[in-house]
């Protein structure tokens, strides 16, 4: 199918014309496709002429006037659920170029990431890339040896990156990650920003509570996100069998762990206590948050920890592994904890399930905390660093 966009016209002094490229979006849910939706609306609201490329579900290119998605093929023995899209479609990359984008912004490292170098070749514009994955973490879907992978995914990412203007980070931690990998483009650290009129404290929902079978009176823990290996959730559920406290578990999600995560929870003779309601329309999240009273996480792999500063938002401490991504964000003793043993996961949890005042004072905390990292924010910076990327261009850059 050819697709004929009309030519937008040229936006008024200090709007641009944005393309967002990315290998994952709508209707799949996770953190790159939350990202790429609170900047694209962000950017749309600051009033940016916004366009998204991304893989569609069929052998058909289609645009419904703001997304543009290509054929692909499933790619699923390479990442659960994965599609690659076609490289080349010249109707659809002659439209692009008719429309002309200013600003070039790709958030994977695949198909998306080359139409992208494809378009900034032709058109002389910036090209932005934000780095979203750890791929090191993930070397258990396409490499047996993890050295081996490691090894390869540096390699990969420096071919990749050192090919654009400037790389995103969202969090200090894949900052000096990218700089150890001696990544030659200019690195700036701006965190993912959540629409805080939609994330927010807000009365909880009794026809939910009643939908899910929750308990009256017992402090509901939530984990909310992809059940994969990498998130680690097995973690909890061992950790949780271990307190004796009230509590029941509420699972949001779906992934390749689900069935073994329900084993687990037989295995533990914990069924009654947890309640795994699957994947989650993402209109329905913020209500999911609000009936929580502790927002749970053994993850790992995190690159910008949107989940948590979600929870945070709507007034949900956070009980979360330690690791460098949460910095500045779950503060210890203040709106949540960062736990290294089972010991400290296990104290901390106690606590939170005896004391309402302490959720209550955390809760207020991290309403508080999550004012700084709202959308707004997180736009503002974006179009900053397209600014700096808009500038001299490097000579070092690859075409």
């Amino acid at each position: 199918m050819r697709v004929h966009p009309s030519p937008s016209p040229h936006p008024p002094p200090g709007r641009r014309r944005v393309l967002l490229l990315t290998d994952s979006y709508r209707p799949t849910v996770n953190g790159v496709v939350s990202s790429v939706d609170a900047l694209r609306q962000g950017l749309l609201d600051a009033g940016h002429d916004v366009r998204v490329l991304t893989v569609g579900p069929t052998r058909r290119t289609t645009f419904d006037g703001q997304v543009y998605r290509l054929p692909s093929l499933d790619a699923s023995h390479i990442y659960p659920h994965a599609r690659l899209g076609r490289p080349v479609d010249g109707h659809l990359f002659a439209d692009l170029v008719r429309w002309g984008p200013e600003v070039l912004h790709s958030h994977t490292e695949f198909v998306a990431f080359w139409w992208a170098r494809r378009l900034a070749h032709r058109l002389a514009v910036p090209h932005v890339h934000t780095y979203h994955t750890l791929y090191a973490d993930y070397t258990h879907y396409f490499c047996p040896h993890e050295r081996l992978g490691r090894t390869l995914c540096a390699s990969f990412a420096r071919h990749t990156l050192d090919r654009t203007d400037l790389v995103i980070a969202p969090t200090e931690k894949i900052r000096r990650l990218l700089e150890g990998y001696a990544v030659r483009p200019p690195i700036e650290v701006v965190p993912t920003g959540v629409d805080l009129t939609r994330f927010a404290p807000g009365e909880r929902s009794p026809q939910l509570r009643a939908a899910l079978g929750l308990a009256p009176g017992v402090p509901v823990v939530l984990s909310l996100g992809r059940l994969a290996t990498e998130k680690n959730l097995a973690e909890v559920v061992d950790l949780l069998a271990g307190v004796r406290d009230p509590w029941q578990l509420v699972v949001a999600g779906d992934g390749p762990e689900a069935g073994p995560l329900q084993r687990q929870v037989d295995r533990l003779g914990l069924g009654p206590r947890v309640r795994f309601v699957g994947a989650v329309d993402p209109a329905r999240v913020p209500e999911l948050y609000r009936l929580a009273d502790v927002f749970v996480s053994a993850s790992r792999t995190e690159t910008q920890g949107l989940t948590f500063l979600e929870a945070l938002a709507t007034g949900v401490p956070v009980l979360c592994r330690d690791d460098a991504a949460v910095d500045g964000v779950v503060v210890p003793g203040r709106n949540g904890e960062r736990y290294t043993t089972p010991e400290e996961f296990t104290g901390s949890l106690t606590r939170l399930l005896r004391d309402p005042d302490l959720r209550r004072r955390w809760s207020r905390e991290a309403v508080r905390t999550a004012t700084g990292l709202g959308r707004d924010g997180f736009v503002t910076a974006v179009c900053s660093a397209y600014d700096r990327a808009a500038g001299p261009r490097s000579s070092t850059v690859a075409a």
